[in-house]
């Protein structure tokens, strides 16, 4: 994966986070950074007693620079005010909210309901990954 920056390069990150939600199912995806590392950590989303409970569903530590190697590859930084309108006819689908800090204070936000932005499959791909391999080791 190695595809054209558009709006710049990312060299750090504070915090990324990508929420989902389905018809059957809500993840929250958390990234962050400390000391050169980084956690992944996705939590089910689940309601008990009309209460909204976060579960650890997986977590990994990776270094820092696997992170922003993926965003950078998944030209990320493009993704800033991306709206996905949900497609006409289309009865069911994926709503997601991603949100990052990068380079100290650049916020990038983007939102839609079955409807993407250009390599986010790339992405969501990529942290399933690295979530999985940490876990094998």
């Amino acid at each position: 994966m190695f595809f054209k920056l558009k709006h710049g390069k990312i060299e750090s990150f504070d915090l990324i986070t990508l929420h989902t939600s389905g018809m059957r199912c809500m993840t929250d995806h958390e990234i962050t950074c400390k000391d050169g590392k980084a956690q992944i950590t996705r939590y089910n989303i689940r309601y008990t007693d009309g209460e909204k409970e976060r579960v650890i569903d997986k977590q990994a530590v990776c270094d820092t620079d696997e992170i922003i190697k993926l965003l950078n590859d998944c030209a990320v930084m493009s993704w800033d005010g991306f709206h996905g309108k949900h497609p006409r006819g289309v009865k069911d689908g994926t709503m997601f909210r991603f949100k990052a800090t990068v380079n100290e204070k650049t916020e990038i936000y983007a939102d839609g309901s079955q409807n993407f932005p250009k390599h986010y499959r790339d992405f969501t791909d990529g942290l399933y990954l690295l979530l999985n391999k940490k876990e094998e080791q």
